[in-house]
């Protein structure tokens, strides 16, 4: 019998381009990723929103959550996409209304349910959610500035990665994690989406 590896990966599953690879802009150097409320072995796919500090070198994924089925207010489950690196204790919002999550459920394989306490307005199918600074929800705790270039796999220790500055024809349907509203606009004119 011979000696070999068995791996227990699970690969990214295969999408088209999620933008333009010819009109992307790589920033200058790794950025130091913080790897808080993310696991060692999780694999981080290509083209996620990120929160970078230039000056210092250091970047954050911006956790925003995609509501695959719509909210009543009352509720205390929110189907979301899976994929969207929520976790427990964290605060959603909208700009106007917010609520904080108590527990995320992995099992299913569509998608990913997070317990809640009261959003406090119902939440349309498709609407995109983001991690809030508080459980009001009025402001983001992390705005992109950034999308990370290539995918990546959590690793213990430093984590360093290659983000990107510029990208063109984003197609927002094949995102793993939506950008928000917020996001967009701190983006500008150097990342187009295709909307």
């Amino acid at each position: 019998m011979s000696a070999g590896f068995k791996y227990d990966l699970t690969p990214e599953p295969s999408v088209e381009e999620r933008y333009d690879v010819s009109t992307g802009i790589r920033r200058r150097g790794p950025y130091r990723l913080d790897t808080t409320n993310l696991n060692v072995g999780d694999v981080l796919p290509s083209f996620i929103p990120i929160a970078a500090d230039l000056n210092y070198k250091t970047c954050k994924v911006v956790r925003n959550v995609k509501v695959v089925e719509a909210y009543t207010s009352g509720g205390t489950s929110l189907k979301i996409k899976k994929g969207s690196y929520a976790y427990s204790g964290m605060f959603l919002g909208n700009g106007t209304k917010g609520t904080a999550v108590s527990g995320v459920d992995k099992s299913n394989s569509d998608y990913d349910v997070l317990t809640i306490s009261d959003f406090g307005a119902n939440i349309a199918k498709n609407a995109v959610l983001f991690e809030a600074s508080a459980a009001g929800g009025t402001s983001p705790k992390n705005v992109a500035n950034s999308a990370l270039y290539e995918s990546r796999k959590v690793e213990g220790g430093i984590n360093l990665v290659a983000l990107l500055s510029v990208a063109r024809e984003i197609e927002p349907d094949k995102l793993v994690v939506p950008f928000s509203d917020k996001d967009k606009v701190n983006l500008g004119k150097d990342f187009q989406f295709n909307e």
